[in-house]
């Protein structure tokens, strides 16, 4: 299967192709918008496989938490191109799509992305390299001690950069955790959920409509314009 998948929630721009069987995968670290690269990222891939985006039949998308901005620009680009060319489009959390991508034979997992205000968006795996990923503490808004109420013998692994700003408390909570500071998604595993979960039930994605971001939480501008309101009242 043709499987396109995008994610922007983080500074890592996810971007990989599957096409014949053969992946292009332009995942990577960005300094600018992805409102300015992921066009260009999406069209070096397909370059890359000597197709087009037309040759696409299904595509994944990561639909947060993250960066409020850039859960959007995956999403709405990701719910343009499924209306265009008339594929199925499956959502699946961002936290999600980084943990199947960790090779591990039997841990935990932890995903943090900075959330600032001391809070991290994450979420907690079991991660065996015969399953995809278990969810433990689903993705959502914590502080960083929520992550660790879950008691276990298995290892912990850390990925994301809320992992690497909040490094010094999760050590203080857990003696035994591993840092991945530098870890990037590769494409493989990703593209093999959002084949996985498209297989297990193909008419739950036929309507691009229902794909939706998941803040997890409001936004600042949000917040703001609540309270300007209540003072109104």
């Amino acid at each position: 299967m043709n499987i396109l998948l995008l994610d922007t929630a983080t500074n890592i721009e996810i971007v990989a192709l599957q096409y014949n069987g053969t992946i292009a995968d332009k995942t990577t670290k960005t300094e600018h918008s992805h409102s300015v690269t992921l066009f260009d990222t999406i069209d070096s891939a397909c370059k890359e496989l000597d197709t087009t985006i037309h040759s696409v039949q299904c595509i994944g998308v990561g639909i947060g938490p993250g960066s409020f901005t850039g859960i959007r620009i995956a999403v709405t680009t990701a719910r343009m191109l499924a209306q265009i060319l008339q594929v199925p489009l499956v959502g699946i959390p961002t936290h999600l799509l980084y943990a199947c991508a960790i090779a591990h034979s039997n841990a935990h997992c932890i995903v943090a992305f900075d959330a600032k205000k001391n809070r991290v968006f994450a979420a907690r795996y079991h991660i065996k390299t015969d399953s995809f990923p278990q969810e433990i503490l689903p993705p959502g808004d914590y502080i960083i001690e929520q992550l660790f109420s879950i008691h276990s013998n298995h290892p912990v692994i850390a990925v994301g950069d809320g992992s690497i700003k909040y490094q010094d408390a999760m050590s203080t909570l857990c003696n035994s955790i591993l840092f991945y500071p530098e870890f990037i998604p590769q494409a493989n595993k990703m593209i093999r959920l959002v084949e996985s979960l498209y297989s297990q039930n193909p008419t739950e994605y036929t309507d691009y409509r229902t794909v939706l971001p998941y803040y997890s939480r409001k936004s600042d501008a949000e917040v703001m314009k609540e309270l300007k309101n209540k003072k109104i009242e």
